[in-house]
């Protein structure tokens, strides 16, 4: 991920991104300064400045009757983040007391367009226990590359687990010879199935099915029954698949 897009994931627009970063570079700053330096028009600095000194990443002060800007220490944005984390941890019982969930009848939602796909995994990084998925990797990496990096970051034990069978290729493989491990297992799908065009995610009482070559959908459907029919299926094909170093059906 880069600076731009580590900005823009805690919330900031293309235009404070350009202030900020440009702000770090020129150390401290006037506003036309700034606007020359980013191209971001004077009035509309100003308004940037004053957004960015409310999160904290800018400060201001006046010398010989001048204002001038300072970008804050990048740690700032880490303290910030750390913040807003510890904020939602404690309201976080409260939100759950509201929602309400019905065990009568299965929930099904549909996620379209390639941008909100990758929300329709987040719900799998609360929910504790093992988290299965059968994918193309080549198709995986275009639709859900924020919920990949999650998975990267996640901390894996016991409790929280992740089995992977995957479409044979150049990706997958790269792939399973990055993340294998003890709490994370991968194997390669038997060439008689393939092409695997789809993915599927299987997690708590979830099963997310998805189309991300053509069209770009999600279908999460929340049931006991449909899940555990989905585990069972995953299961066997598990037993049939091989390890990365040594995928049935393919030739070595």
């Amino acid at each position: 991920m880069n600076i731009t897009e580590a900005l823009k994931q805690l919330g900031l627009d293309d235009k404070e991104v350009s202030v900020y970063t440009g702000l770090l570079e020129l150390g401290e700053a006037s506003v036309l300064t700034i606007s020359k330096k980013t191209g971001v028009k004077r009035p509309t600095a100003y308004l940037v400045l004053n957004a960015l000194e409310g999160r904290g990443l800018v400060s201001r002060t006046i010398k010989a009757g001048k204002t001038l800007f300072t970008a804050q220490h990048p740690k700032t944005i880490l303290t910030e983040a750390e913040l807003r984390v510890k904020q939602l941890q404690d309201v976080i019982p409260q939100f759950e007391a509201m929602m309400h969930r019905s065990d009568d009848r299965p929930r099904v939602k549909i996620y379209e367009g390639k941008e909100a796909l990758d929300r329709a995994y987040d719900d799998s990084f609360v929910i504790k226990g093992e988290q299965l998925f059968m994918s193309n990797m080549d198709i995986v990496h275009d639709v859900f590359p924020r919920t990949l990096q999650k998975i990267d970051y996640a901390t894996l034990s016991p409790a929280y687990r992740v089995r992977e069978l995957l479409a044979d290729g150049a990706t997958s493989r790269k792939y399973a010879a990055r993340v294998s491990g003890a709490y994370r297992q991968t194997r390669f799908i038997p060439a008689a199935f393939s092409p695997f065009a789809t993915d599927i995610g299987i997690f708590g009482n979830n099963t997310i099915i998805t189309s991300g070559k053509k069209e770009f959908f999600s279908v999460r459907i929340e049931s006991e029954e449909v899940t555990s029919a989905f585990r069972m299926m995953f299961e066997a094909m598990w037993q049939i698949s091989g390890d990365p170093k040594n995928p049935p059906g393919v030739a070595q």
